[in-house]
């Protein structure tokens, strides 16, 4: 997939972030494809690659466990405050889609634990959003998408690279 975005120029000279969901983990990338740094995440509960209709405008309370996905596709990504005032790289702001620091308010949740496991299997827990770890987050994402968009690929799990990304 990288080499297909630069070989293409589809992020137009923008950084560029891949998400891999199977994997549950990411890979930041400079305007001209340097890799920036690397690591793992958490993903929607469910397993998809279609967000459901309307999801964004649900409050938390009345999203299903079914329809906790992290959509695949390709978005054009910003810095910006979340409702509680915190800065996220929204992915999809109409959807509610974001990459942001790991939340670690229900203990119970063990996020922390979960992103250092060897395995991608308890790396599904979060409403849809991507969560990482804070440094990454602060020494990565933030410094790369500083005063520009970029690109955000979130790699499919159920479908066909062919069919979120026609051309790959």
């Amino acid at each position: 997939m990288t080499s297909w975005v630069l070989e293409t120029g589809d992020n137009q000279g923008l950084p560029f972030v891949l998400i891999d969901k199977v994997n549950a983990h990411v890979f930041a990338f400079s305007r001209d494809g340097l890799l920036l740094g690397d690591a793992p995440v958490l993903l929607g509960l469910a397993r998809g690659d279609i967000a459901p209709p309307g999801i964004g405008d649900r409050p938390l309370s009345a999203i299903g466990p079914e329809d906790r996905i992290t959509p695949s596709g390709r978005y054009v990504a910003g810095i910006g405050d979340n409702l509680t005032g915190k800065n996220v790289l929204w992915i999809d702001y109409a959807g509610a889609l974001s990459l942001h620091r790991v939340v670690t308010g229900r203990a119970a949740d063990r996020r922390l634990q979960r992103l250092t496991t060897p395995t991608s299997e308890d790396n599904r827990i979060s409403y849809g959003c991507v969560n990482v770890p804070v440094a990454f987050f602060e020494e990565t994402i933030e410094p790369a998408f500083r005063d520009t968009a970029g690109i955000v690929y979130i790699l499919p799990e159920t479908l066909s690279m062919a069919e979120v990304f026609p051309g790959v």
